[in-house]
């Protein structure tokens, strides 16, 4: 029998559980042996904490896993010359850097790896907006990342992103690299009345939806803007928090918006989920700016787990995650976003087409199963060695 091959991940997002459990069903699947190199991670934004963080003490009692590594703290040389030792005694035929190409910690593991072509290494990529190198530095990065033998991107403008920072072509590069867990059942939806959160919808009310961080960037001024043109049956509910959270509860009380605007903060994920379904759709109305555009946007999946219709705009990644899943409109356009807003609501067909779809697509592009297995495939796991599916991670069930 064959030695079983040896998969690393390399990230300072290991142990957040989406990329960890698309790791651990990666292993178990396709039958080999993992280990992490872990850097110590970033502040998340809340949406994200609500998730959690995966102890690395109970991952390192999961039986396929070798080892687990944190990165020391230390100079550069030092670090360096600790990963190389750590890198040398793994002997990984399968990386994954889930992290961004221009990362300190995945430069340094293509460095090593500069002259050697057996690990397979692939690389995530998330921003669809990097900072300009001058030519040296430029140089540099793109020396490194020939190394790369595939990318493993959120959306197509990642891709042309990292591509216009000097990410050679010849590095196969793959769409839609991304995961969200589902719940493990379709969750009652929750009576917005219960939260007491300034609206009490009716039978024949149309309650969009909203989820995520209220800031500028995420457009809820603009759906706020939307609903106000509607009719008093048309109402929106707001579930997250921001810098903007006070201005949002203050435009929740002019004339026309009083008593159809609820703003719940934040929820725990378990109640997040029950808000989805609680609402007629959800809407993802986010702004290019300079310095940012939306790179996924984790509700889309969320919306799609549950079968909620969508309504995003046209910026960033949006379009390409929803699809066939929902409606696009023009970024920053209230006429248009009213407009679709009411055109769902006067057609329930419309919207359980989008429904069904919705659910098709989390379950065919966004599942931990879809996710590991692209993931596996990114990396060069063949298929041939993948095991039973009993084991997959975060499956939605019906």
């Amino acid at each position: 029998m064959s030695e079983q091959k040896r998969l690393l991940l390399v990230s300072k997002f290991a142990f957040y559980p989406p990329h960890w459990n698309a790791f651990a069903l990666s292993c178990k699947r396709y039958g080999v042996r993992g280990s992490v190199i872990a850097a110590a991670p970033p502040e998340l934004p809340k949406v994200h904490q609500q998730l959690g963080w995966v102890e690395s003490e109970a991952a390192s009692k999961e039986p396929f896993v070798d080892r687990i590594e944190h990165l020391p703290a230390g100079s550069r040389s030092s670090q360096r010359r600790w990963l190389a030792g750590v890198l040398n005694e793994i002997q990984a035929d399968h990386i994954w850097l889930q992290q961004e190409p221009v990362e300190k910690l995945s430069m340094q593991v293509l460095a090593h790896y500069q002259n050697d072509p057996r690990p397979v290494i692939a690389s995530a990529v998330c921003e669809n907006l990097f900072r300009r190198r001058n030519v040296f530095k430029r140089y540099g990065r793109t020396r490194r990342w020939r190394r790369l033998d595939a990318l493993l991107a959120t959306a197509t403008p990642s891709i042309e992103a990292i591509q216009n920072a000097g990410m050679p072509k010849r590095v196969p590069a793959t769409p839609l690299v991304a995961g969200m867990e589902g719940p493990t059942s379709i969750p009652t939806a929750l009576d917005l009345n219960e939260l007491q959160i300034g609206i009490a919808p009716k039978p024949d009310d149309f309650v969009v939806g909203f989820a995520g961080r209220i800031v500028e960037q995420k457009g809820w001024g603009v759906l706020l803007e939307a609903v106000a043109r509607l009719p008093e049956t048309f109402k929106v509910a707001f579930a997250g928090c921001g810098d903007q959270s006070q201005q949002l509860k203050q435009r929740a009380m002019e004339a026309g918006l009083r008593g159809r605007v609820a703003v719940a903060g934040s929820l725990p994920k378990d109640q997040l989920w029950r808000f989805y379904r609680a609402v007629n759709c959800v809407a993802v109305p986010s702004m290019t700016r300079p310095k940012w555009k939306e790179q996924f946007g984790g509700v889309l999946a969320d919306a799609m787990a549950v079968g909620v219709p969508l309504i995003g705009s046209d910026s960033g990644a949006i379009p390409e995650v929803i699809g066939s899943a929902g409606v696009i409109v023009p970024e920053g356009d209230v006429q248009s976003l009213s407009r679709a807003i009411k055109q769902l609501a006067e057609s329930p067909e419309t919207r359980r087409r989008l429904s069904l779809q919705g659910r098709l697509r989390y379950d065919s592009e966004f599942s931990m199963s879809a996710y590991a297995d692209k993931v596996a495939q990114g990396v060069g796991l063949q298929h041939a060695d993948a095991v039973s599916p009993d084991l997959d991670v975060g499956r939605r069930v019906a």
